[in-house]
């Protein structure tokens, strides 16, 4: 089915489908001669046709894998820290394989965590493949991390700890191969470190990637009316918005560096956002993260441009395969033939496309009877792996 006709089929019937995929190198080649589960129909809940509904559903019925973890914490170049936690299974599988499958290193979505379900299911789904190295890196004053000091983790050169994630297996583990998973807002990390160059570490296979917004600028536009948007960003916002004004329970100082840093009028604007409309959230890009990026950006605008894959991409070359996967419906990450079209122009780079799935990305335990990110990440890392 074309890209055409796929976007004008009747919701319904859309429910059963099998991704479409596009690119025109190696890797996509390969995805499309080798994936079994590219061919099989996908059937999607029917909460996928309502993301309000999706949402409460999982929220109700969702049941965690309950993984074993252990904690190291890597200090960063600044004094800021990450917490990078080993995923095990409570029950270790009985098969081993032979061959030393690559380590596997997850990086989250802004609202995801180790103890979220989404994340340890797709970490169980790793391990239950063979993949016995499964690592969850948390972004700084997440989880449990400490939040030394006013700077966030950002898509963006040395804001982007997945540089200082990779060199720390690296060095530890230097004879083994290292694959890049990624969730959302971890997608974005990876796709910025990947488009690095020669800064790439030569252990890092590849990445594999879902429910990214790849055009920031349009999914912003897009939030501007969604109805979603209390559902989807704005727990996050106030989060974010609170943790710089109040600082965090432990660490009061926090507040206090920020106010320092982007001085007493921009404090008292962050200060006075509410986090119900969609420009607070600008705003908050605007004052509390370019601001506190050391004058890295000018603006959210200047943030957009310069952390959007979509962007990014028609400027530099991925350095190591890529394999994203998306849904049509996703109301965060509006995909259109344009950029599409930008993607397939770099080799390295494949992109799936699924009709339904929201942003919810459907996985078992929060779905247990309609599910498929889950094991189309896994399949698509082996083929990434077999053919790199």
């Amino acid at each position: 089915m074309s890209r055409v006709a796929f976007q004008k089929t009747h919701f319904l019937i859309k429910r059963w489908a099998v991704p479409e995929i596009f690119g025109k190198g190696a890797i996509a080649n390969a995805v499309k001669e080798q994936s079994r589960f590219a061919k099989k129909l996908v059937k999607t809940p029917l909460p996928a046709l309502n993301p309000l509904f999706a949402f409460a559903y999982r929220t109700k019925y969702e049941i965690s894998p309950n993984l074993q973890t252990t904690r190291t914490i890597l200090d960063l170049y600044d004094g800021g820290a990450i917490g990078i936690d080993k995923m095990e299974l409570q029950k270790s599988p009985n098969r081993e394989s032979k061959i030393k499958k690559p380590i596997v290193l997850l990086f989250p979505g802004g609202n995801e965590n180790t103890h979220s379900t989404k994340v340890q299911t797709l970490c169980s789904s790793y391990l239950e493949a063979g993949y016995s190295d499964v690592y969850m890196c948390n972004y700084r004053g997440r989880c449990n991390t400490p939040f030394r000091t006013p700077q966030f983790t950002i898509p963006y050169g040395k804001f982007n700890e997945v540089g200082a994630a990779v060199s720390h297996f690296s060095e530890n583990f230097k004879d083994r191969q290292i694959l890049l998973a990624g969730d959302c807002f971890g997608g974005y990390c990876i796709v910025d470190y990947l488009l690095s160059g020669s800064n790439v570490d030569p252990n890092v296979v590849g990445g594999v990637i879902h429910s990214v917004q790849w055009n920031a600028e349009a999914s912003n536009e897009k939030m501007m009316v969604d109805p979603n948007y209390s559902l989807y960003v704005k727990p996050w916002a106030k989060y974010t918005k609170n943790l710089l004004v109040q600082g965090k329970k432990g660490n009061e100082e926090f507040s206090k560096q920020v106010y320092e840093k982007i001085g007493k009028d921009r404090f008292a604007i962050l200060s006075s956002l509410s986090m119900e409309q969609p420009y607070d959230v600008f705003q908050l890009y605007q004052i509390g993260l370019s601001s506190l990026a050391d004058g890295a950006f000018k603006d959210e605008k200047d943030y957009v441009e310069k952390t959007s894959p979509h962007a990014k991409i028609q400027n530099s070359s991925l350095a190591r395969p890529l394999i994203v996967i998306n849904a049509d419906d996703d109301p965060t990450a509006p995909i259109t033939l344009d950029e599409i079209e930008v993607m397939e122009r770099d080799p390295n780079l494949c992109f799936w496309l699924f009709a339904c799935g929201g942003h919810c990305s459907y996985v078992k335990h929060l779905y247990p009877v309609t599910n498929y990110i889950d094991e189309a990440m896994v399949e698509c890392s082996d083929i990434l792996v077999n053919n790199t």
